[in-house]
Protein backbone atom coordinates (compact mmCIF):
# COMPACT_ATOMS: atom_id res chain seq x y z
CA UNK A 1 0.00 0.00 0.00
CA UNK A 2 1.39 3.46 -0.80
CA UNK A 3 1.29 6.40 1.24
CA UNK A 4 0.66 10.02 0.35
CA UNK A 5 1.57 11.13 3.28
CA UNK A 6 -2.08 12.32 4.29
CA UNK A 7 -3.52 8.37 5.96
CA UNK A 8 -4.32 8.90 9.69
CA UNK A 9 -2.64 5.94 11.55
CA UNK A 10 -3.50 5.28 15.60
CA UNK A 11 -0.26 7.18 15.93
CA UNK A 12 -1.48 10.52 14.64
CA UNK A 13 -4.58 10.37 16.75
CA UNK A 14 -4.98 12.30 19.47
CA UNK A 15 -5.38 9.80 22.64
CA UNK A 16 -9.27 9.35 23.88
CA UNK A 17 -9.89 10.09 27.63
CA UNK A 18 -11.28 7.58 29.77
CA UNK A 19 -15.27 7.88 30.51
CA UNK A 20 -16.99 5.83 32.79
CA UNK A 21 -19.26 5.04 30.37
CA UNK A 22 -20.66 6.25 27.24
CA UNK A 23 -22.41 9.57 27.18
CA UNK A 24 -25.82 10.32 28.48
CA UNK A 25 -28.12 12.33 26.53
CA UNK A 26 -28.80 15.69 27.62
CA UNK A 27 -32.23 15.16 28.69
CA UNK A 28 -30.43 12.63 31.48
CA UNK A 29 -28.18 14.94 32.48
CA UNK A 30 -30.36 17.90 33.28
CA UNK A 31 -32.72 15.50 35.17
CA UNK A 32 -29.49 13.63 37.11
CA UNK A 33 -28.03 16.94 38.04
CA UNK A 34 -28.96 17.83 41.75
CA UNK A 35 -30.32 21.87 41.88
CA UNK A 36 -28.02 22.73 44.57
CA UNK A 37 -25.97 26.09 44.19
CA UNK A 38 -22.84 24.40 45.26
CA UNK A 39 -22.86 21.62 43.29
CA UNK A 40 -23.59 23.19 40.20
CA UNK A 41 -20.17 24.97 40.29
CA UNK A 42 -18.34 21.60 41.03
CA UNK A 43 -19.38 20.29 37.28
CA UNK A 44 -18.76 21.37 34.06
CA UNK A 45 -20.92 24.35 34.09
CA UNK A 46 -18.97 25.72 37.47
CA UNK A 47 -15.99 25.33 35.63
CA UNK A 48 -16.99 27.00 32.92
CA UNK A 49 -18.44 29.80 34.80
CA UNK A 50 -14.99 29.98 36.59
CA UNK A 51 -12.97 30.36 33.73
CA UNK A 52 -15.31 33.17 32.65
CA UNK A 53 -15.04 35.06 35.58
CA UNK A 54 -11.03 34.21 35.40
CA UNK A 55 -11.07 35.52 32.05
CA UNK A 56 -12.80 38.83 32.84
CA UNK A 57 -11.01 39.50 36.10
CA UNK A 58 -7.67 38.57 33.80
CA UNK A 59 -8.54 41.10 31.32
CA UNK A 60 -9.67 43.75 33.74
CA UNK A 61 -6.08 43.69 35.81
CA UNK A 62 -4.63 43.77 32.25
CA UNK A 63 -6.97 46.86 31.08
CA UNK A 64 -5.94 48.76 34.58
CA UNK A 65 -2.24 47.85 34.47
CA UNK A 66 -2.21 49.32 30.43
CA UNK A 67 -4.27 52.70 31.71
CA UNK A 68 -1.94 53.43 34.37
CA UNK A 69 1.37 52.61 32.48
CA UNK A 70 -0.47 55.12 30.21
CA UNK A 71 -1.24 57.45 32.75
CA UNK A 72 2.89 56.96 34.01
CA UNK A 73 4.19 57.97 30.63
CA UNK A 74 1.83 60.86 29.93
CA UNK A 75 1.72 62.14 33.15
CA UNK A 76 5.01 64.02 33.15
CA UNK A 77 4.02 65.03 29.61
CA UNK A 78 0.43 66.58 30.36
CA UNK A 79 2.34 68.47 33.41
CA UNK A 80 4.84 69.92 31.42
CA UNK A 81 2.43 70.73 28.91
CA UNK A 82 0.36 72.53 31.34
CA UNK A 83 3.45 74.18 32.37
CA UNK A 84 4.38 75.40 29.45
CA UNK A 85 0.74 76.88 28.77
CA UNK A 86 1.16 79.02 32.30
CA UNK A 87 4.80 80.43 31.02
CA UNK A 88 3.12 81.46 27.98
CA UNK A 89 0.37 83.17 29.17
CA UNK A 90 2.64 84.83 32.10
CA UNK A 91 4.78 85.57 29.08
CA UNK A 92 1.37 87.12 26.72
CA UNK A 93 0.86 89.40 30.07
CA UNK A 94 4.18 90.45 30.24
CA UNK A 95 4.41 91.62 26.71
CA UNK A 96 1.13 93.49 26.89
CA UNK A 97 2.29 95.19 30.10
CA UNK A 98 5.60 96.17 28.48
CA UNK A 99 3.90 96.86 25.92
CA UNK A 100 1.44 99.81 27.34
CA UNK A 101 4.92 100.89 29.33
CA UNK A 102 6.27 101.59 25.49
CA UNK A 103 2.91 103.24 24.59
CA UNK A 104 3.19 105.54 27.68
CA UNK A 105 6.84 106.44 26.77
CA UNK A 106 5.79 107.30 23.70
CA UNK A 107 3.78 109.72 24.19
CA UNK A 108 5.55 111.15 27.00
CA UNK A 109 8.43 111.20 24.52
CA UNK A 110 5.88 113.15 22.28
CA UNK A 111 4.98 115.85 24.99
CA UNK A 112 8.57 116.37 25.69
CA UNK A 113 9.01 117.04 22.01
CA UNK A 114 6.40 120.39 22.02
CA UNK A 115 8.74 123.43 23.62
CA UNK A 116 5.60 124.49 25.17
CA UNK A 117 5.55 121.35 27.70
CA UNK A 118 9.11 121.99 27.74
CA UNK A 119 8.79 125.24 29.44
CA UNK A 120 6.09 124.41 31.63
CA UNK A 121 8.82 121.33 33.19
CA UNK A 122 11.57 123.81 33.48
CA UNK A 123 9.44 126.43 35.49
CA UNK A 124 7.60 123.83 37.55
CA UNK A 125 10.45 121.57 38.41
CA UNK A 126 13.76 124.14 38.13
CA UNK A 127 12.27 126.86 38.94
CA UNK A 128 12.90 128.80 35.84
CA UNK A 129 11.94 132.30 35.25
CA UNK A 130 11.96 134.73 32.00
CA UNK A 131 13.92 137.48 32.35
CA UNK A 132 12.01 140.54 34.00
CA UNK A 133 9.85 137.55 35.84
CA UNK A 134 9.80 137.06 39.84
CA UNK A 135 9.85 133.62 40.81
CA UNK A 136 8.11 133.30 44.36
CA UNK A 137 8.34 130.17 46.61
CA UNK A 138 5.40 129.36 49.07
CA UNK A 139 6.69 127.33 52.20
CA UNK A 140 5.02 125.27 53.94
CA UNK A 141 1.71 125.77 52.23
CA UNK A 142 -1.80 124.18 53.34
CA UNK A 143 -3.13 121.47 51.45
CA UNK A 144 -5.89 123.49 50.55
CA UNK A 145 -4.17 126.33 50.36
CA UNK A 146 -7.26 128.50 49.24
CA UNK A 147 -10.06 127.63 51.38
CA UNK A 148 -8.17 127.03 54.77
CA UNK A 149 -7.98 129.88 57.11
CA UNK A 150 -3.87 129.90 58.47
CA UNK A 151 -5.15 130.80 62.27
CA UNK A 152 -7.61 127.15 61.96
CA UNK A 153 -4.61 125.19 60.33
CA UNK A 154 -2.51 126.15 63.35
CA UNK A 155 -4.67 125.74 66.12
CA UNK A 156 -6.09 122.27 65.01
CA UNK A 157 -2.29 121.15 64.11
CA UNK A 158 -1.80 117.77 65.91
CA UNK A 159 1.89 117.67 65.65
CA UNK A 160 3.74 117.99 69.15
CA UNK A 161 5.65 121.28 70.02
CA UNK A 162 9.16 121.20 69.98
CA UNK A 163 11.48 123.03 71.91
CA UNK A 164 12.39 126.60 70.98
CA UNK A 165 15.39 125.16 69.61
CA UNK A 166 14.62 122.08 68.11
CA UNK A 167 12.15 124.69 65.81
CA UNK A 168 14.93 127.22 65.18
CA UNK A 169 16.82 124.09 63.57
CA UNK A 170 13.56 122.69 61.84
CA UNK A 171 13.29 126.51 60.16
CA UNK A 172 17.16 126.46 59.07
CA UNK A 173 16.66 123.28 57.56
CA UNK A 174 13.43 124.04 55.67
CA UNK A 175 15.13 127.34 54.39
CA UNK A 176 17.85 125.14 53.27
CA UNK A 177 16.06 122.97 51.43
CA UNK A 178 12.61 124.87 49.87
CA UNK A 179 11.57 121.84 48.09
CA UNK A 180 12.34 118.58 50.15
CA UNK A 181 10.40 118.59 53.91
CA UNK A 182 12.48 116.70 56.31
Amino acid sequence: MATTGRSRGPASRPPRRPSAGRARPAAKVASATPKVAGAARSGWRGRLTSAATDRRTRRGVVLLSIVAFLMVLLGSTVAAYVGQRQDIAALRERVATQEADVSALEAERERWRDPAYVEQQARQRLKFVKPGERSYTVLDAAPSAGTADPVAVLANDTAPTLPWYQAVWESTRTADAPGARR
